[in-house]
């Protein structure tokens, strides 16, 4: 993964690069570090979108997080359907 990266960097100049985004995988993870090792200036920076969708997965599959999710879409499904709501 790595090698692939740095053909990219090479290909279009290493000074257009100030920093690599990914996500957390393992491999990645590791690419990340062997490019910032050689090149100085480009930071290593963990998607920060990628975490929280993470976050927030985990956090949906709680009971109380589901519960609320059931509720919201019973009123949002209320309020798509009611003449009231549309005046």
């Amino acid at each position: 993964m790595a090698e692939e990266i740095e053909l990219i960097i090479d290909y279009y100049g290493s000074k257009k690069f100030i920093a690599i985004v990914t996500d957390a995988g393992a491999n990645i993870q590791a690419a990340r570090t062997i490019i910032t090792s050689k090149y100085k200036h480009i930071l290593n920076i963990r998607c920060i979108a990628h975490a929280i969708n993470l976050i927030s997965k985990d956090i949906c599959k709680t009971p109380f997080a589901n519960k609320i999710l059931k509720y919201c879409n019973t009123l949002v499904t209320y309020f798509k359907s009611s003449h009231k709501a549309g005046k």
